[in-house]
């Protein structure tokens, strides 16, 4: 039993944790965008507004002394603004001012940036807590002056925004990771149906099919990508089967009258009349095993992986010049054949496989057809654009349901076994046709002598443009 896959080590979590990354990193950049827009500029204009006010009581203690700096605390202290004040000794015990200890105690001829938290006492009496930021000094001859904004509201705000954005970014980086291991456990889910679906038929279980659930998500198409090669591949290999246990029989009767004609030679009293008709009977079953061969190699060069150049090909020409030199043949066989292609049709094709293929069609055609019999080619465009390439006869015909079964390979019907071949040859249109991106369907023919119908061989392929 094949183990499975670790969650961990699936691409579906790898992606949630970089999006769990994502979403850390977007957060914290929001953060730092909120800390610069609320508690930075708040500080900011903290600062500023400290620093002016601290300017100020600074001249008026250069112009009236201590003095004129208490009563400027005093009277400033008790608008109850947003501005605090502290005016102290110099050994730090406060004269007057909104606090009754300094926050923090200044070097000499240093002015410091504080930022501290404070409690104080309001005109009801109760205990007052916050935050506040400013200046704190030594002016000249020793007294400490402060002067700091009280933050108020805006710094509880800030606060509690950056706490709720703390949260939201754990909340996000949990959820991230959450999704992706449910994500990545259902895909894992899915690709192990897949990955079984492989093993069983590396197994040898060319049954096995990928499930599809009729999500049609990408795991659906992919089950359904699978399914049709592995149905390719079980036709391939069915096809493979059956060709040697075909060639084997077709081979057989060929052979086995080449050996016996050979020993009959060599039995028989020395003759040269008759040893030169069984060689020449030994090298006509020679020739039938060879042709057998030939068609095979070239059915497997046209359904197999060798890239053929397609290139501008003039159907018309070669239609007409297939009817010029198969009507003699046709004649001495006693039969007709009449040709009606009209002008101006092209396709994008190989030259060779398509004259070969419809050569293969008449081939077929005169092959079947009785003494006296008539054999039609006709080509035209459809309605639809593409090229319709019809060859009928009036001889027996195929019943409709021997019709899809005479295109596999090596399928012969009973009435066709005391003719020469080896099945292929319509099998070899069939699989020019699909390389061509069209089609060969059979349907009746001409009709006949009675319940005869013919057989009509139709090549359909896509039609290219005159110019």
């Amino acid at each position: 039993m094949r183990p499975s896959l670790s969650l961990l080590r699936t691409t579906t979590f790898r992606l949630a944790v970089a999006q769990a990354g994502v979403v850390f990193a977007f957060v914290l950049a929001l953060l730092a965008y909120v800390y610069l827009a609320t508690v930075g500029q708040l500080n900011a204009d903290a600062d500023l507004l400290a620093q002016q006010e601290y300017a100020a009581l600074d001249r008026a203690y250069g112009e009236g002394g201590i003095r004129r700096l208490n009563q400027e605390v005093v009277e400033r202290a008790a608008r109850q603004g947003p501005l605090l004040y502290v005016l102290a000794e110099s050994n730090g015990a406060v004269i007057t001012g909104d606090f009754q200890q300094l926050p923090a105690t200044p070097a000499v001829g240093v002015v410091e940036n504080v930022d501290f938290n404070f409690e104080r006492i309001d005109e009801e009496g109760s205990a007052v807590r916050g935050r506040a930021r400013g200046q704190v000094g030594r002016l000249l001859n020793g007294p400490i002056l402060l002067v700091a904004r009280d933050l108020g509201d805006s710094a509880l705000i800030s606060g509690r925004i950056t706490s709720v954005l703390w949260s939201v970014a754990f909340i996000g980086v949990v959820l991230s990771i959450a999704s992706g291991l449910i994500g990545s456990w259902l895909a894992t889910r899915r690709v192990e149906a897949l990955a079984a679906t492989a093993h069983e038929v590396m197994g040898g279980n060319l049954n096995s099919r990928a499930p599809v659930r009729g999500e049609n998500d990408e795991f659906d198409e992919l089950a359904i990508a699978i399914n049709g090669m592995l149905d390719r591949l079980q036709h391939l290999m069915q096809v493979s089967r059956t060709a040697g246990d075909a060639i084997a029989h077709d081979l057989r009767s060929p052979l086995t009258r080449f050996r016996q004609k050979l020993e009959a030679a060599i039995e028989a009293p020395p003759n040269s009349d008759a040893d030169r008709e069984a060689l020449r009977t030994a090298l006509d079953e020679a020739d039938n095993v060879l042709n057998t061969f030939a068609a095979v190699l070239k059915l497997a060069r046209v359904e197999g992986n060798v890239t053929w150049r397609f290139e501008r090909v003039n159907a018309t020409n070669i239609l007409r010049e297939l009817v010029d030199f198969y009507e003699p043949a046709a004649e001495e066989q006693d039969r007709s054949l009449k040709g009606e292609v009209e002008d101006g049709l092209y396709i994008h094709g190989e030259p060779g496989l398509f004259t070969q293929a419809v050569s293969n069609l008449i081939e077929n055609a005169l092959k079947y057809t009785y003494a006296k019999g008539r054999v039609e080619l006709r080509a035209v465009r459809r309605p639809d654009g593409r090229i319709e390439i019809a060859v009928s006869d009036d001889g027996p015909g195929i019943s409709p349901e021997d019709r899809d079964r005479v295109l596999e390979r090596f399928v012969r019907l009973e009435s066709a076994r005391s003719t020469p071949g080896a099945g292929l040859g319509l099998s070899l249109v069939a699989a020019v046709a699909r390389l061509h991106k069209g089609g060969l369907h059979l349907r009746d023919g001409l009709g006949g002598h009675g319940e005869r119908k013919g057989l009509g061989a139709v090549l359909v392929l896509p039609a290219m443009s005159a110019s």
